[in-house]
């Protein structure tokens, strides 16, 4: 038979045909199948229903991470990729309420879940657990849950204060970016109170089973308000390092004034931002090593402190200072400019007025103001700059102070581990952003919390991923690898005497390389359709 024949009988079999999206399935699926997590999940949680909960857990996982979707979509979407049959569950049983009710299966093993695949990943990925990245973030969601311990108002990270919010903390490793770590919080809790429990939750992990080969004493890099005596302590009691930067009150201002402009110019330091240039000769920073104090009930503990100048902090603090004194001397002139008219002959009225002007604005500080009274009896207002207070605060722009407990590290070492937070902000970011913790009304805490879960399941795939790229030599971001996969589709043929077919589209050079490399099973692995 002639190859036209062949295509003309082909044709004339073939009744009709679809497709269907598999994405990136090919460079994820193995990673959550070395995770084990069906396994741990259905350990955890045996069912006698015909789709036990670990694969339920795969599918709503793979959803974050390859098209995050509201609970009540998820069956549309996973009609039109390859999930039914990879994980073999019938499209029909993928309904809102089921996913909904395995969200609440999950909730009594969602810790246990977490930390049994994040330690294997630990393992199996050698990750470097010597330094870690520790920051919050919060999330807010749509809907009033009247009756929810979780969902509060607090300081709105995504300036939303009439939405209520939940609090997430996360620990990413400096050297791989892997999230290992992560827990929830009420949305109006304060940072500075989820220092300790941190500490706790960070040991309680490194002493699990899977982790005993590992003896490592971590240091924990955060910022400021993460920085309490608290927790410094609490590193000091469980052999941990820290470092990380301190919030300025009265003491830490006089540590920095005690470091003068002559030493920090004869200190420079060698971290140089990745956008300047090698033979740029501009020194962006300089820091000079101090001691600090920490004191809590009647403890003491002295530490080092780096005390720390920045020229680009320098020039935004300048900016900032010219911005916020600008605002307030004009809003004054403004007030003293309408003085004895109207409601201008009240004091009470003025005071109220001049403090409206102020509250929020750091350069009240450097001005002083007074109402005064004529011999009329006239009210009118004063104001000036004082010299000294704006020099006081001059001399601290550009300033801040990292502090730590580890001995071994120099003040270079000291600013370029710390300068590693972005890694951190990086995967709240990423959360919030890629994967979308959806402001989706999920009725309950338990749904929420499963919903993280797998949120951050998603998230420690992705950064696996992103982890095997680098160190097979690929010079890929997770996302360039998913959106490489985007448009990988399967093909259904449907032919005229009842039998179907699935084939792979074709591969471009750059999905070949990424498969070929990372040392992945083919693509034909996912097109396989049930006998």
């Amino acid at each position: 038979m002639t190859e036209r024949t062949m295509a003309e009988a082909f044709g004339e079999a073939l009744s009709s045909q679809t497709t269907c999206q598999i994405g990136a399935l090919p460079v994820v699926y193995p990673v959550l199948e070395t995770l084990g997590l069906r396994e741990i999940v259905n350990d955890l949680r045996y069912t006698r229903a015909d789709i036990d909960l670990g694969r339920i857990t795969e599918l709503l996982t793979l959803n974050r991470l390859l098209a995050p979707r509201p609970l009540c979509w998820v069956k549309r979407w996973a009609g039109d990729t390859v999930l039914p049959e990879v994980l073999d569950m019938p499209v029909s049983k993928l309904y809102d309420n089921r996913l909904g009710r395995a969200l609440d299966a999950l909730h009594p093993f969602l810790g246990e879940i977490w930390a049994s695949v994040a330690a294997r990943a630990v393992t199996v990925y050698q990750v470097d657990l010597s330094i870690v990245h520790w920051d919050i973030t919060s999330f807010f969601f749509e809907g009033e849950y009247t009756t929810s311990e979780l969902l509060r108002r607090g300081y709105s990270r995504d300036k939303r204060p009439d939405a209520k919010q939940v609090n997430l903390g996360m620990d990413v490793s400096h050297e791989d970016e892997i999230p290992f770590l992560y827990w929830l919080w009420p949305g109006n809790r304060s940072d500075d109170k989820t220092a300790l429990p941190h500490v706790k939750a960070l040991q309680a992990f490194l002493t699990r089973p899977e982790l005993a080969d590992l003896m490592v004493r971590p240091m924990i890099v955060s910022d400021s308000k993460m920085v309490t005596p608290e927790a410094v302590f609490a590193c000091h009691d469980n052999r941990l390092f820290y470092l990380g930067s301190v919030e300025q009150d009265d003491d830490v201002k006089e540590l920095i004034r005690s470091v003068s402009d002559e030493e920090l110019r004869a200190h420079e330091l060698s971290y140089r931002p990745q956008r300047q240039r090698r033979q740029d000769d501009f020194v962006p920073y300089r820091g000079v090593l101090r001691p600090i104090t920490f004191r809590l009930d009647e403890r003491a503990v002295t530490d080092r402190a780096l005390v720390v100048w920045s020229a680009g902090k320098a020039r935004l603090d300048q900016q900032k200072g010219k911005t916020c004194l600008k605002r307030l001397l004009n809003g004054l002139a403004r007030i003293q400019g309408w003085m004895g008219k109207r409601c201008y002959t009240d004091r009470d009225y003025i005071v109220r007025c001049v403090d409206g002007v102020q509250r929020g604005n750091p350069a009240r500080r450097w001005v002083d103001v007074e109402i005064t009274t004529a011999e009329d009896e006239r009210l009118g207002l004063k104001f000036r700059v004082n010299p000294a207070r704006l020099a006081a605060a001059r001399a601290l722009e550009g300033k801040y102070v990292l502090a730590t407990n580890a001995a071994h590290l120099s003040a270079d070492d000291i600013l370029r581990i710390h300068k590693g937070q972005d890694k951190v902000e990086k995967a709240n970011r990423t959360v919030k952003g890629p994967l979308r913790v959806r402001p989706v009304f999920l009725r309950t805490d338990e749904r929420i919390e499963g919903l993280v879960l797998c949120t951050m399941l998603a998230l420690l795939v992705r950064s696996i991923s992103a982890l095997q790229c680098r160190r097979a030599g690929l010079s890929l971001t997770a996302d360039q690898v998913l959106a490489e996969f985007a448009n990988l589709r399967a093909i259904d043929l449907s032919f005229s005497d009842g039998s179907r077919r699935r084939v792979a589209g074709d591969l471009s050079a750059t999905q070949e390389q990424i498969l070929t490399t990372l040392n992945l099973p083919p693509v034909t692995r996912y097109v396989t359709l049930p006998s």
